[in-house]
């Protein structure tokens, strides 16, 4: 990252939530889950100060406003 930000100064560099690929309760081999990397993550890239972005938080809205969940498959 450092290295993008020192050859492209002015660049706005926005980092994204992990994707979602089981629903929020299923663990890992590690015992963590979903929300485990989405809360972790977002800690760790404001404490850079990086701009941040959970994606999870919108494609709920979506849903929410369709009537809609997440497929979990």
């Amino acid at each position: 990252m450092s290295k993008l930000q020192k050859e492209l100064p002015d660049a706005k560099i926005l980092i994204i939530s992990p994707n979602s690929v089981a629903n929020s309760k299923t663990g890992n081999s590690l015992g963590l889950n979903y929300l485990d990397y989405i809360q972790t993550s977002e800690k760790v890239i404001k404490t850079i100060k990086w701009t941040y972005m959970n994606s999870k938080e919108g494609i709920e809205k979506k849903l929410k406003k369709r009537n809609l969940d997440w497929l979990i498959y």
